[in-house]
C-alpha cells in the first residue's frame, strides 16, 4: 500500500499494512497509547478505499463502539492503529486487506482484499474490570459493597430502579457462583442478606 501524504506507518512491523493520519491532536498530556488489555471506547466510520462507500459507522448508531485492545477482538489494523493513539485524538486509518479482512473481504458490503479507510477518534480507555470468576473472595467481597453502597446512594436519590440494579449486581458478587440458601458461608451472608432487604 502506497505511503500517501500526511500517513506514517504505525504498524507494528512497519511494513505499510497500517497507516495513519491525525486529523485532530489529543490535547496536551492526554493519556495514551492505551496498554494491551484495556477496554478501549472509540468513534469510527469505515469506508472503502476503492470507491469511499461507507460500510459501518459507530456515529451513525449515536453509540461509541468498545473493545479490548490486545485481544483480538477486532481488526489488525485497529489493534494496531489504536495502539499509537491517545484520548482525543482524532485520525484516518488507512488500513491494507490483510490487516483488515484479509483474501475474502466480509461479504456483502467489504469486498475480497478490500484496503479499508477507518475515520477514528480515541475517546478514553481503562483497565478493564476482572470477571467475578477470576476474583479472589476479598475481591468479589469488595466489589459487593462497592455496588450495594453505589445502590444505597442511587435509593437515597430516590432513583429506585437503577438502586435495585446494583443491589441486584452486589448481591451477585456477595457469594460465589453456583451458591445459594443454606450454603452461603457464615462469613458472606450479611452481605449478601443486606442486598436483598
Amino acid at each position: 500500500m502506497a505511503q500517501e501524504e500526511g500517513y506514517i506507518d504505525v504498524s507494528f512491523a512497519q511494513d505499510g499494512g497500517v497507516l495513519k493520519k491525525i486529523l485532530k491532536e489529543a490535547p496536551e498530556g492526554a493519556s495514551g497509547p492505551p496498554p494491551n488489555g484495556n477496554e478501549v471506547e472509540a468513534h469510527y466510520t469505515g469506508t472503502l478505499v476503492s470507491d469511499g462507500s461507507k460500510f459501518d459507522s459507530s456515529r451513525d448508531r449515536g453509540k461509541p463502539f468498545k473493545f479490548t485492545i490486545g485481544q483480538g477482538m477486532v481488526i489488525k489494523g485497529w489493534e494496531e492503529g489504536f495502539a499509537s493513539m491517545k484520548v482525543g485524538e482524532h485520525a484516518m486509518l488507512k488500513v491494507r486487506y490483510d490487516y483488515a479482512y484479509g483474501e475474502t473481504g466480509s461479504p456483502p458490503k467489504i469486498p475480497a482484499k478490500a484496503d479499508l479507510y477507518f475515520d477514528v477518534e480515541l475517546l478514553g480507555f481503562k483497565e478493564k474490570p476482572k470477571e467475578r470468576w477470576q476474583m479472589t473472595t476479598e475481591e468479589r467481597l469488595a466489589q459487593a459493597n462497592k455496588l450495594k453502597e453505589e445502590g444505597t446512594e442511587l435509593f437515597k436519590k430516590q432513583l429506585f430502579l437503577e438502586a435495585t440494579s446494583k443491589y441486584e449486581d452486589a448481591a451477585s458478587y456477595a457469594v460465589d457462583e453456583g451458591i445459594s440458601g443454606d450454603d452461603i458461608p457464615d462469613d458472606e451472608r450479611p452481605l449478601y442478606i443486606s442486598c436483598w432487604s
